[in-house]
């Protein structure tokens, strides 16, 4: 019987490694990642350990410059130091406006002095964590920050107050991709994450407004998405239009990189976007198959799965965020864990290291 459960279970992972392999042969490391939504602990990075390649972070302005010229580095210090003796990969989304600059966070800054600032403050963190950065000196494991991904969602009034403007955004994002290259000239600049919000602009039809200003294709060197979807045809759906709009605007050849993705096993507001545990599982490996058998067509250099764990607390803004976790409250793994692990285990067993 134990034998025989053996062979079945071998026989499976050949299977699955087999149906991935093909497509992606070549899958780097840092290819896979996750976003979490709260701190993590040692054992966290443990579990990480030759699985997640990028963790996706939030560096919030309001948090690390309280007060102009007033700095606060610790905690980011703390995640970017522990991802790097973990040999992982950060990938900081920085957004979020101070209440000395706007009048609440989600309104970025739009007048010059406000942008000054903007930049000012990239310019700080990128001498902090950069290739140069003070933070690396005298430590025994180097692993500088060289994507920088500005802005979250400014397609969603929830991250872009009072509503979205492609142009203002392109303001910001000009202004900081100068920024960070006056420091890191080799620095890759990430576009905000885009996402499907009802009501809202779609993600290709606010690119398409975006790359309306001159400004915007010099400022960026990887477009970002959320495809947030319950169904692998709507994700393919999103994946093409992005890429069409791209092509349209001269712009094919840059790649995407998927910085959030997922659905939850459970929530408490009914969703398509809620599929139970195994649904959930189900849902990556097929995300993930997907995504890698049009790798090299759609031009992908990231998936970033939402989330790590779930959160205890329910979100009327996103009605399956506390439940999109790979772990539960309790930091069980569910099922999604092992479907991750495989997954990227079978894809990135024979990557260039």
């Amino acid at each position: 019987m134990h034998a025989r459960l053996l062979i079945t279970v071998a026989v499976t992972l050949g299977l699955l490694f087999m149906s991935v392999r093909g497509a992606a042969a070549a899958v780097p490391p840092g290819f896979f990642g996750v976003a979490p939504q709260d701190g993590l602990t040692t054992k966290d990075y443990e579990r990480m350990d030759g699985v997640v390649g990028t963790i996706r972070v939030p560096v919030y302005w309001p948090d690390v410059e309280p007060r102009p010229g007033e700095r606060q580095f610790a905690a980011l210090d703390d995640v970017v130091g522990r991802a790097a003796d973990a040999g992982i990969d950060v990938l900081p989304f920085v957004y979020g406006s101070p209440s000395w600059v706007t009048t609440e966070p989600a309104r970025a800054p739009r007048a010059s002095g406000d942008r000054r600032a903007w930049a000012a403050f990239l310019s700080a963190v990128v001498r902090r964590y950069g290739p140069e950065g003070e933070f690396w000196q005298n430590r025994p494991w180097r692993r500088p920050i060289r994507r920088w991904q500005l802005w979250n969602e400014p397609n969603f009034p929830l991250f872009w107050a009072p509503r979205p403007s492609p142009r203002d955004y392109v303001r910001l994002l000009s202004s900081g991709a100068r920024s960070i290259r006056a420091v890191d000239p080799d620095a890759r600049i990430v576009l905000a994450g885009l996402a499907p919000i009802e009501g809202e602009p779609f993600p290709w039809e606010y690119l398409r407004r975006v790359y309306t200003f001159p400004a915007a294709r010099r400022s960026f060197d990887a477009v970002a998405l959320h495809p947030y979807s319950p169904s692998m045809r709507s994700l393919a759906y999103q994946l093409r239009e992005t890429r069409r709009v791209m092509a349209a605007a001269g712009d094919g050849r840059t790649p995407i990189e998927i910085t959030e993705i997922g659905v939850a096993s459970s929530g408490q507001f009914p969703s398509t976007m809620v599929q139970g545990p195994n649904g959930q599982a189900s849902f990556l490996r097929s995300a993930f198959r997907l995504l890698l058998k049009n790798r090299r067509r759609w031009r992908l250099e990231a998936v970033i799965w939402f989330t790590w764990r779930d959160w205890p607390t329910p979100d009327r803004t996103c009605v399956f965020c506390q439940g999109a976790g790979l772990f539960d409250v309790d930091d069980r793994p569910k099922p999604a864990w092992t479907a991750y692990r495989q997954m990227v285990t079978a894809s990135t067993a024979h990557a260039v290291r």
